[in-house]
């Protein structure tokens, strides 16, 4: 069996995502999740294809492609596409139907997971697959991933692939039933402290009478750390009264 490796979509690779299961369906056209009134069918029209080009790789020069790329050898056998909740307005209204999820910091989607049927092992390369899209945001400081991979006759015809391949690959139902579920992972080591993903979430600390967890500058408060800069004076262009 060939060797498994990924690699983040760019715009050379986006032509090599495979099709999907979904007969009819093809992933470089896809808007299903991007809109409410989304469709997965194919329109090869090239203003479609821009558009999906555009929103893959609209986080590329921030923090990231978008999709993610599986590859048996030299072949492509897998695609993941992924971003943040409010990249994707289906994946809002999912959620939205269980206020007991966590909402803040609001957490990134994994929308898509699809797996050719030739491949070695389908099981084992989508979760394989799923694993490296979470290394990948992990690096990117996010702390939690949540995917929506409703049940069906066929688990892969569904855009976001078979539930039992999420949990494999360390997700857990947080939410919902077979029909509509959600499942989560949460990112980075819950007993080694304090991630940047978590930093970055933070308004203030938490007050409590403890320490907050990175050391403090000397100065007046720990407010300061959560406080705009003065303005620099500048000259009255008009003189001074």
């Amino acid at each position: 069996m060939a060797e498994l490796h990924f690699a983040l979509v760019d715009d050379p690779t986006i032509d090599a995502i495979p099709a999907p299961a979904r007969a009819g369906a093809r992933c470089q056209t896809c808007d299903y999740w991007e809109r409410l009134e989304g469709r997965r069918e194919a329109d090869d029209s090239p203003w479609v294809r821009d558009a999906k080009r555009s929103r893959l790789l609209a986080g590329a020069a921030v923090s990231g492609s978008y999709g993610m790329l599986a590859f048996e050898g030299d072949a492509p056998i897998g695609f993941a596409q992924f971003g943040p909740l409010a990249a994707y307005p289906r994946a809002q209204v999912i959620r939205d139907r269980y206020r007991g999820l966590p909402d803040s910091p609001a957490p990134w989607v994994i929308t898509c997971l699809q797996v050719v049927e030739a491949a070695a092992d389908r099981v084992g390369a989508g979760s394989a697959l799923l694993s490296a899209v979470c290394a990948d945001l992990e690096r990117r400081g996010i702390i939690a991933v949540e995917a929506y991979p409703e049940a069906a006759t066929d688990p892969w015809q569904p855009s976001a692939g078979p539930a039992s391949v999420y949990i494999v690959a360390g997700f857990s139902l947080a939410a919902g039933d077979e029909r509509y579920p959600v499942y989560r992972r949460e990112l980075g080591d819950a007993e080694g402290g304090i991630e940047w993903g978590d930093l970055l979430g933070r308004v203030q600390p938490v007050d409590e009478d403890e320490a907050w967890p990175l050391p403090l500058p000397n100065g007046p408060s720990e407010d300061d750390l959560f406080r705009l800069p003065p303005k620099p004076s500048r000259p009255n262009p008009f003189g001074e009264d």
